[in-house]
């Protein structure tokens, strides 16, 4: 998809900004976007689009007895002095506890970038941070990076939003009604360095499949949820902004949640200054 026909797409459906998530891990199916192909969109479009980079925990000289962590730090301050506001889409199949990964993510709480997501079950084909039924990767750098804001996303991390979860539904779109006791509401609770990116049909089904839970799980933590898309193709439909509108104009959630998830979360998250 060109950036013209990201342009219209944000054009019809009233957005002003958006994010770029550079995809660069191995596993990901599509063609890797450089640090300077975003600067350049960034600059040729001025004010619609704001960068994030990306780097794979795996390209750096690092092994047990030569632990390179500056390196990290090093490389994220260039990319934050050059613009950029955050760190991902993070997809290695990796767990989160590989040393390589704590030291990433170790330098992107000291340099001040958030860092989003992607996460799935070490047997399930595709790209994605590995973990394991309740999260408990997630919890332990969650916990172990209390200022490192973590924007989660991905069809195995919202599918957590239920109590009733199995191994076999982890990594798909469950839409039966939703269970007390599932690991994102817990970890949100515990853990005020966890934010929800409700884009593509992860985030937005796990929303429609109970929407009696939804309100009052927007309600709960509006102020840590996002609105996203995930636009990649043309043909794509996401119906995010009319469904939460929808919502709204009903009296379905409250008018402060709804600026929130639409811009105002991410804009202090990212410290942009944004105004309505």
């Amino acid at each position: 998809m060109s950036t013209n026909d990201q342009l219209a797409i944000m054009d019809a459906k009233g957005i002003d900004k958006t994010v770029i998530l550079p995809i660069n891990n191995a596993e990901s199916p599509v063609e890797h976007q450089s640090a300077g192909e975003l600067l350049s969109i960034c600059e040729k479009y001025q004010g619609r689009f704001i960068p994030f980079c990306n780097l794979d925990p795996r390209n750096t000289d690092w092994d047990e007895e030569r632990n390179v962590e500056g390196k990290f730090d090093f490389l994220l301050e260039q990319y934050r002095d050059l613009g950029f506001k955050g760190l991902g889409e993070l997809c290695p199949n990796m767990p989160w506890d590989d040393p390589r990964m704590l030291n990433l993510l170790g330098a992107c709480e000291r340099v001040g970038f958030p860092v989003t997501f992607h996460t799935v079950t070490p047997d399930y084909p595709t790209y994605g941070v590995y973990d394991e039924l309740g999260l408990p990767g997630l919890e332990t750098v969650l916990k172990k990076f209390p200022k490192l804001r973590f924007f989660g996303h991905s069809a195995a991390f919202w599918s957590e939003i239920s109590g009733d979860l199995t191994r076999g539904e982890k990594d798909g779109y469950p839409r039966t009604p939703v269970v007390e006791g599932g690991a994102i509401p817990r970890l949100m609770r515990e853990c005020p360095n966890l934010y929800g990116d409700i884009s593509a049909g992860s985030g937005l089904f796990a929303l429609q499949r109970d929407s009696e839970h939804a309100w009052k799980f927007i309600d709960e933590f509006q102020g840590r949820l996002m609105l996203g898309l995930d636009y990649c193709s043309t043909t794509n439909d996401m119906q995010h902004i009319e469904w939460l509108t929808q919502a709204r104009d009903d009296g379905n959630i409250g008018e402060e949640a709804y600026q929130k998830m639409m811009w105002k979360t991410v804009g202090e998250a990212l410290e942009l200054g944004l105004e309505g």
